[in-house]
């Protein structure tokens, strides 16, 4: 519900009765946008004087017309079309996405294009009457851009020669204060054919919303249409006389007092059939209430204008809009201290994507700091259809993302850009184990996302309860003496464990709850816990229970060490002693060693007398080894009280590499063999390289798995590897690597939530640049 300023309306004003503006777009003589229009002409008449720019030049492609069926359509047609599609990202609605039924009033003026057409058709039998028709009747204006758009809605073609803009806009309120849609466009169109003192016509599209939607779900509003009224003049009326009483119609239906109320002229003698001069007209209107401009001095009250346009036979319209209401700014959430954003776009080409980018970096360059980089990847996130080729920046400020964005578009015309054509891939989450873990993990997202700070904190409350451990200062110690605690803590095998575990857990929830819901998952050793309790094998306190018990037994475990060879597993057994054995697999020739402390010490110093490559790891103890065999009776009978269940998300097994039997996996015979038996971790990188399509994200501390899926040898080239949080050594800011993953996700094709990652403040929809359409020039055809 939205809260709105003392004083800010007027007594009995009812929310429910008026309609908003939430979109614009325009096309006038050389302005070419909206912006344009803006700071172009003074008045309406001079708007329209000049030839429209680019009249007969349209984007068939992005609208998917064939060129022969381009070359037909009227440029009206043409025109509507584009307009209709930046008013629509101007007010951030996608009709792809949005269950919202939206309608179409629109119209234009009377054209000799079809007589043109038919004069070329007569030599040329590809084209018949009846293509003329569809390509070029008024009838088909508003049902074409509804088809088109894929709008659900009215699509009703009104014809009112210099009143149809405000016509269109008057029978669009009516339809949603009627319940007939959730959502309307409003406009009209004129195009001439080029002649000599032709006037230049033009296009505007307004798209209207009930006004408390708008205030509810956060739409920037240009202006209220307090008033609305169609008329024609009577028998025995003067058109001065029939349009008076229109105006009268309309202030009595808003409410106010006619000298609050400032008059924007259209122009006199406008032609017959032109509907551009009242369309530009109230685009001015709109614009004087929502800039400011052309206030009376001393003025009080909320910015009000008028205008007027009539037709021929005495048709009259007239239409008041009001400023916005103001939210109460004591009730608006302050926003975020940390501003990290994502702000994702999309095109139907690599060129356009790159010309997206240049769009809302020189967008963003010139608001500063006057528009919150929030509203602006909000409107980008939820406003804007998703295309084909899509791109991504992440950015603090507005100068990070103008610098960003402008490397974007540099980068564009180097190398080309991937795109999204298919379906959203599945995604495996990829769990580290231990030895990424230290002190401070994950406290960037601690600290901005209240809902991953409410899950951690639980998860150590827990822990905390049932092992007496604090694990809450490893994550977000704050001073010197709790930033040692921290450091004793990483350093003690059995915490930094548990902390581990318990931090990927509530990362996965995280990823979980910002849309990304994973199609498989796999662990490395320790990590292949938080990967069976996230696919449902047993319960988070089943699995802290088991990680505490695994933790506890390894560390009574006989004096032991690791070591790091060089040599294919294959040619690596041979020379290994008796109790050594092969830990990890990490690659073709990327083998861990562990066993007996002396027996693994004196193989290093053996074989590396000889030219093996080897090393001993800072690694206490030696998992997955022979010395494991002493603790697995007790260990098994230990998971004879926990509760297994069948996984409702499929796991890889990092003990076989393969798919994990979804039977065995919940046996505590399985949970035994994966304590004592190797990682053969590039099985597994064997396996999802098979894993068509499929993305890999490392939930959890460091870039372990991330370094070793992207050194496979196939892997790294056919899917997307990516890491929730940077290395240890790594000073780029959590978010921004989080943030970054999601990006890169949602340019692949996957879905995200993105109010969730909105959690401190709700953003609103703000005005950015609309598409920049790579136009086919269809001259008109010669009379």
């Amino acid at each position: 519900m939205t809260d709105l300023a003392p004083g800010n309306l007027d007594p009995g004003f009812d929310l429910d009765a008026h309609v908003a503006i939430v979109g614009m777009a325009a096309r006038f003589g050389r302005a070419a946008d909206l912006d344009a229009f803006r700071g172009g002409p003074a008045g309406p008449a001079d708007a329209t004087a000049g030839p429209l720019a680019d009249a007969h030049a349209f984007d068939h492609r992005f609208f998917g017309i064939s060129p022969r069926e381009s070359a037909v359509l009227d440029p009206q047609q043409r025109i509507l079309l584009e307009c209709a599609q930046h008013a629509l990202e101007d007010a951030a609605h996608d009709p792809a996405r949005d269950e919202a039924v939206v309608g179409i009033y629109a119209g234009g003026a009377t054209t000799n294009h079809a007589a043109r057409l038919r004069r070329q058709a007569a030599g040329s039998p590809q084209t018949d009457d009846r293509q003329i028709r569809a390509g070029t009747g008024a009838d088909f204006l508003a049902s074409r851009v509804a088809y088109k758009l894929g709008l659900t809605g009215p699509a009703v073609s009104v014809q009112a020669a210099g009143a149809t803009a405000l016509v269109a806009v008057h029978t669009a309120v009516q339809a949603l204060l009627g319940g007939e849609c959730d959502l309307a466009l409003a406009g009209s169109v004129t195009v001439h054919a080029p002649a000599a003192g032709a006037p230049g016509g033009g296009c505007a599209v307004s798209v209207l919303k009930p006004l408390r939607a708008a205030l509810d779900d956060g739409d920037r509003i240009y202006a209220v249409l307090r008033g609305t009224a169609v008329g024609t003049t009577g028998r025995g009326e003067s058109a001065d006389a029939g349009r008076d009483r229109i105006v009268r119609d309309a202030l009595a239906v808003s409410g106010v007092a006619d000298g609050t109320v400032l008059g924007v002229d259209t122009p006199a003698g406008a032609s017959v059939t032109d509907t551009s001069p009242t369309a530009a007209a109230f685009v001015r209107a709109v614009l004087a209430v929502y800039d400011g401009a052309d206030r009376p001095d001393g003025a009080a009250g909320p910015r009000r204008a008028a205008v007027s346009g009539s037709g021929p036979f005495g048709t009259h319209a007239h239409a008041i809009v009001e400023q916005a209401p103001a939210t109460d700014p004591a009730r608006t959430p302050t926003p975020a201290t940390d501003g990290w954003q994502l702000l994702p776009y999309s095109a139907k080409s690599a060129a356009a994507l790159a010309a997206v980018a240049g769009r809302i970096g020189r967008h963003l360059d010139r608001a500063g700091g006057a528009e919150a980089l929030q509203d602006a990847a909000w409107t980008l996130q939820t406003g804007r259809t998703r295309y084909g080729h899509r791109g991504f920046v992440v950015a603090r400020d507005h100068a990070g993302a103008v610098a960003a964005l402008a490397e974007v578009k540099v980068k564009a015309k180097e190398r080309s850009t991937g795109s999204s054509a298919g379906g959203p891939p599945p995604v495996v989450f990829t769990f580290p184990g231990h030895g990424g873990q230290h002190v401070g993990m994950a406290r960037g997202l601690y600290r901005l996302d209240p809902h991953f700070r409410a899950d951690l904190d639980a998860c150590v409350a827990h822990v905390r309860a049932v092992a007496d451990v604090d694990l809450g200062v490893v994550f977000d110690p704050e001073g010197e003496e709790a930033q040692e605690a921290a450091r004793r803590s990483v350093a003690d095998g059995r915490i930094a464990q548990l902390a581990v575990f318990v931090l990927e857990y509530a990362l996965a929830k995280a990823f979980i709850r910002w849309g990304v819901r994973p199609a498989a998952v796999v662990g490395h050793s320790l990590g292949g816990y938080a990967a069976a309790c996230i696919a449902g094998v047993f319960s988070f306190p089943d699995a802290v229970r088991m990680v505490l018990k695994r933790t506890e037994l390894l560390l009574t475990l006989a004096p032991g060490a690791m070591a790091a060879v060089r040599l294919p597993e294959a040619e690596l057994l041979p020379l290994l002693p008796e109790g050594v054995g092969i830990a990890v697999i990490s690659g073709p020739d990327q083998v861990t060693v562990s066993g007996p402390r002396e027996s693994v010490e004196k193989f290093v110093e053996e074989h590396v007398a000889k030219g093996l490559e080897a090393r001993l790891l800072k690694i206490p103890g030696a998992g997955h080894s022979s010395l494991v065999d002493a603790v697995l009776d007790e260990y098994e009978a230990f998971l004879a009280d926990i509760t297994f269940h069948r996984p409702a998300i499929r796991v890889v097994s990092d003990t076989t590499g393969t798919w994990a039997d979804p039977d065995e996996i919940r046996t505590p015979g399985y949970w035994c063999r994966h304590m004592r038996h190797a990682v053969r971790y590039h099985d597994v990188l064997e396996t999802l390289n098979a894993f068509q399509g499929c993305a890999l994200v490392e939930v959890g501390p460091g870039t372990t798995l991330t370094s070793l899926a992207r050194r496979h040898a196939e892997l790294r080239w056919n899917h997307p590897i990516l890491q929730a949080l940077p290395h240890p050594t790594d000073e780029t800011p959590d978010p921004k690597v989080l943030l970054s993953a999601l990006g890169a996700l949602w340019a692949a094709g996957a879905e995200i939530e993105w109010a969730a990652l909105h959690p401190l403040r709700a953003p609103r929809r703000t005005s950015l640049p609309g598409y920049p359409y790579e136009r086919t020039d269809f001259p008109v055809p010669a009379a």
